[in-house]
Formats: structure tokens, sequence, C-alpha cells
């Protein structure tokens, strides 16, 4: 009875222990199982970045190399653009072709020559300014600038108009100067200032000094008789007036008008041989 007893006791426990043993196995190769699949989810996941890191910096080389193309490509358009339109006095003798303007304005070497214009062909007026770069037609960085040469052409209802616009001077009072080439000029003074005037073909031309600034007119006059035997004005059809004045720096210090029917041109320089040189590059 004893035995039989024990032996019942013993059936439950060992099979409860087989029970444990397999929950023990399946416990296990259900962790086994979810670290594989975690693992192995991991090493997909690690490949598909590594793909997609790959791919993205492939995308990312070829937009740079495709950015840089396109800027370099930009950058070359913009050289070329700029180069093209630059050129101020061209694009100003491309925009008035039927109008005389100046070939020759002279400025300092090294500076570039920037205009800026408005008007037609009846009445133009430009501005020249020397500038440290070139600059398109109109520029509006010229607003900033100081010019140091103009140009007008003005068309007028009669020639009577015309002639009054020129204002032409003709002086023979004061002490006669000779100034050489068989030109004689007069010499007077006023108001602190000095006055030598002559007259060459059509042209009347004056000097004015600054008696104040120890200026005198004879040299200058003298320098430009003699330029002017080597080069020809316009020959103006009616009058002609050239007035150089040695105590102004403005662009508008020294003009030559002169007077073609109904239509006046006026070129101004700060510098007086330069105005001449402007008017002469306008002789047709």
């Amino acid at each position: 009875m004893k035995k039989t007893y024990l032996l019942l006791l013993l059936v439950p426990f060992i099979l409860g222990a087989c029970g444990k043993t397999n929950n023990t196995e399946e416990s296990s190769t259900s962790n086994s199982s979810v670290v594989a699949s975690s693992t192995s989810t991991s090493s997909n996941v690690s490949s598909t970045t590594k793909t997609s890191e790959t791919s993205e910096k492939s995308s990312e080389s070829k937009n740079s190399s495709s950015t840089k193309n396109s800027e370099t490509s930009s950058s070359t358009n913009n050289q070329t653009g700029s180069e093209a339109t630059t050129d101020a006095p061209a694009q100003l003798v491309s925009a008035y072709p039927e109008v005389l303007l100046p070939t020759t304005v002279p400025i300092n070497e090294g500076a570039y020559l920037n205009v800026a214009s408005d008007g037609n062909n009846q009445k133009l007026s430009v501005l020249y300014f020397a500038l440290d770069r070139p600059l398109v037609l109109n520029s509006k960085q010229l607003n900033m600038e100081t010019p140091v040469a103009s140009y007008l052409k003005n068309t007028f209802n009669s020639v009577a108009e015309a002639t009054t616009a020129v204002n032409p001077i003709s002086d023979n009072g004061g002490q006669k100067v000779d100034l050489g080439y068989g030109i004689t000029g007069y010499q007077q003074g006023a108001a602190g200032s000095s006055y030598l005037s002559w007259e060459e073909g059509n042209w009347n031309l004056v000097v004015r000094a600054s008696n104040i600034e120890g200026q005198e007119p004879q040299t200058l006059a003298k320098q430009v008789v003699e330029y002017l035997e080597k080069a020809a004005l316009p020959a103006p059809k009616d009058n002609g007036q050239i007035t150089l004045d040695m105590n102004k720096a403005d662009a508008k210090a020294n003009q030559v008008v002169w007077q073609d029917g109904t239509v006046v041109y006026t070129v101004t320089h700060q510098d007086a041989m330069s105005a001449l040189q402007m008017a002469v590059s306008m002789n047709q």
C-alpha cells in the first residue's frame, strides 16, 4: 500500500517536471526566434540604411556637380553678357545712329568712359563719366557720380533762335596780343578777371583767367591756336563760340558751341584742351 501510494505521488511530480521542461524549451525557442528576428531586422535596416546613405551621397554628389556646373555656366554667361553690354559709348552710338556725336572724350589713363543719356534725335543730352569700372549705358550707379564732360544737341524752330543759343561774342577791344600763326588776340580785364578774345573763321574764342588766383590767359590761348593749326574744328555754317574758363574745374568749365542752321551742338569738358578734342572729333 505504501509503495503504491509513493508511486502515485511520484507520477504527478514527474509529469510536472516534464511540463516545466517543455515550457522552458518553448520559451527558449520562442526567445531565440525573437532575437534572430530582431537581429535579422537590424541587419536589414542597417543594409537598407547603408544603401539609402550611399544613394543619398550619390544623389548629393550629382546635385553638387550639377549645381557647380550650373554656377559655372551662369558665371560664364554673366561674364559674357557683362563684356558685351558694358561698352556704354558704343551703346550710345547704337541707340542714336543718326545723331552726330563725339568720337573722342579724353579721360585719365586707366579710367573707363561711362555714359548717361536722355532725349531723342532732335534734342539729346549726354553726360560722360570717368570711373574705375565700366557700366552699362544709363546705369543707375551714375546718379552718385560726377561727370567730367557733356554733350548737347538741340534743334530750334528757327535759325534766329539757334543763333541766340550760341551767343557768339566778338570783342576787339583792349590790348593786342600776338598769338602766333598770324592771329591777333585782344586782352582786357574786368571784375578781377582777364579776358583774351580772338577769331578764327566763323569761330569766336575767349579765354578767361582769374587775376585773384594769379592766372594769365595768354599761355592757354597760344596753346589753343597752335593746336587748331593742326586739328580742324567743325566748320559752323553760321556761328561758333569757344569759351575756356581757367578758374573752373567742373564738367562745363570749357564749352565749344556751334550752329548748323536750326541745330546747335554743345560739348563741354573740365579740361580746356579736352573740350577742343571732343569738338574736333565731330568734324565731318
